[in-house]
């Protein structure tokens, strides 16, 4: 378990910026807190309520942490507006932290810490039922919103419905006394093209390899999914070990930090191996995915009509949009049908390819499917249908299979600068290089836990079932030149 007598702010020991700000603790201005899981009380200022209390910010309580998960996990019912009031804390005890370093203590403004709370409280602000699904389909060439593209749009004020009686950019220039599209940058990485030391700083904050970010939605969803995962690191030690790297322009650890800094990105690693992207969970977020796929590809609506949908619904109500607007038998409205009405009929896995095996034609068929473009993962699916079909002696329908490859976008090696202060000789280290903990987990994650999966329909499921040699045929179709 962390230890949450951490919630607290760290009284900074040198005069620095935060001396002034009610949000760190000085003056009277505080409004009050907001409690959330687990056990957190969040303090509250006016200008913070003004940004929690607008439409944009609340709209967040209809949208989903995780997606489809619930249906797997019944807890995992958090959403956004949870989670980014979870950052935010987060972020002032990352910060209160490093105040404890003299350089950024001394280099940090008022300005450049409210703008890093702003951007740990909006990171979130675009997002919108299964964008993650959405932005799967993005990787894979789909001209489909990115949800930090959708929330620079909304701090702007550039989405009417979500303007409010003023947008919340003109909030934080009026009343945080911050720049909105500095607030932006933070939030999506785009820092410019020569960005400046702190703000390399305070992006890293936010988001980098140990950052405010995952230390709130490790701890949070596992809490709600019902796991231990997330929680098994030290809290209080990794913050208190936080300091700048070698050219103070990103947050790093002193050595101290090492151990809890291990068990941080081992938790992180375990959460996706047995939570995130546990096999029902996938198939599941398979399901959403294949029929968002299907629905983009009829074009109906454009890019801003089909974002004001997004922009509207919760999760429940899109999925019942989605089925809505299909007609019978599309594959959009067979695969919502599922996971609608009431009903909960998701697909089962029927093979598992993994870069682990030993075997030399299964270790070819997962680099097949894993390089496949979107026509080839179609032809696949479409020779698999006519097997199968011809197996079980009946017509499929095209949306009965679905191939799942893990996303992409996850293979960047968690790693973070350890600090050895005063050592006589080399001071600055990699973590991957001291340990075999990180560095294995690159590799395991790569082998192991990115999966790739053959799902189908479940009565299909049941009727392979009765057939043997379903694998063998299925590595024959892969294989096939």
């Amino acid at each position: 378990m962390p230890d949450q007598s951490q919630d607290a702010p760290i009284t900074p020991q040198i005069t620095t910026a935060a001396a002034n700000l009610p949000e760190f603790g000085a003056g009277f201005e505080r409004v009050g807190s907001v409690r959330v899981p687990e056990l957190r009380n969040v303090p509250v200022t006016a200008r913070v309520q003004a940004v929690i209390d607008h439409p944009a910010f609340q709209r967040l309580r209809r949208v989903r942490q995780l997606g489809p998960t619930h249906l797997v996990y019944p807890g995992a019912v958090h959403t956004r507006f949870e989670h980014s009031l979870g950052v935010y804390s987060c972020v002032r005890m990352y910060v209160s932290a490093l105040l404890q370093n003299e350089t950024f203590a001394q280099s940090a403004t008022e300005e450049d810490l409210m703008s890093v709370l702003a951007a740990g409280l909006l990171h979130d602000i675009g997002h919108y039922p299964f964008a993650h699904s959405l932005e799967a389909l993005h990787l894979k060439g789909r001209d489909t919103p990115r949800h930090e593209d959708v929330g620079g749009r909304i701090i702007r004020g550039e989405i009417e419905s979500l303007r409010g009686d003023r947008p919340i950019g003109e909030i934080l220039r009026t009343d945080w006394r911050v720049d909105p599209e500095r607030v932006i940058r933070l939030c999506t990485g785009r820092l410019g093209d020569d960005p400046s030391p702190i703000d390399r700083i305070l992006r890293s904050v936010v988001s980098g390899s140990i950052d405010a970010d995952k230390m709130d939605y490790l701890e949070r969803d596992s809490h709600h999914m019902g796991v231990p995962y997330g929680r098994n690191y030290d809290r209080g030690r990794l913050l208190a070990s936080l300091t700048l790297n070698h050219d103070d322009d990103g947050v790093a650890i002193v050595s101290k930090g090492k151990v809890p800094a291990e068990m941080f990105i081992f938790s992180r690693y375990t959460m996706f191996s047995e939570a995130y992207w546990h096999h029902t969970v996938r198939s599941a977020s398979a399901m959403v995915e294949s029929a968002l796929a299907a629905f983009h590809s009829r074009g109906i609506y454009d890019a801003d009509e089909f974002l004001s949908v997004l922009l509207r619904y919760d999760d429940d109500r899109l999925l019942e949009w989605l089925r809505d607007q299909t007609p019978q038998g599309s594959a959009t409205r067979y695969l919502t049908e599922g996971m609608t009405g009431n009903r909960r009929r998701l697909y089962k896995r029927v093979a598992t390819f993994s870069r682990v095996y030993s075997e030399e034609h299964k270790q070819k068929a997962y680099e097949a499917i894993y390089n496949m473009d979107a026509p080839a993962l179609y032809s696949l699916i479409d020779r698999l249908r006519a097997r199968f079909s011809s197996l079980v002696g009946r017509s499929l329908h095209p949306a009965d299979i679905i191939i799942d490859t893990p996303p992409r976008d996850k293979d960047k090696l968690e790693t973070i600068e350890v600090v050895y202060p005063g050592a006589s000789g080399q001071q600055y280290y990699q973590l991957h290089e001291l340990s075999r903990v990180v560095a294995g987990i690159q590799d395991d994650f790569i082998m192991v836990v990115k999966k790739i999966r053959v799902f189908v329909e479940p009565q299909l499921a049941a009727e392979l079932a009765a057939h043997e040699g379903v694998g063998e045929m299925l590595l024959e179709e892969i294989l096939r030149k």
